[in-house]
């Protein structure tokens, strides 16, 4: 058994990438709009922490909660 443990691993890694590519390959594309929307947002919220002078591990927590509340409270308009 131990003899053929690194082909039975090569061959479920290799389903398991197929089933990940799958996943991924089907999720939603979003309208050419609705992405320099959310482009904005980002930018915005960048030069918001930026502006008040917020530093790189506070920095991502503080982008990713900036732009989803700026995304909730501004739904898009369609």
């Amino acid at each position: 058994m131990p003899r053929f443990r690194g082909l039975y691993i090569g061959i479920l890694s290799t389903a398991l990438g197929i089933a990940f590519i799958s996943a991924a390959a089907a999720a939603p594309k979003l309208s050419e709009a609705d992405d320099a929307a959310i482009k904005g947002v980002i930018a915005s919220c960048k030069a918001e922490a930026k502006a008040k002078k917020i530093r790189f591990p506070a920095s991502r927590t503080f982008l990713r909660d900036c732009v989803t509340e700026t995304i909730r409270n501004n739904p898009p308009k369609r």
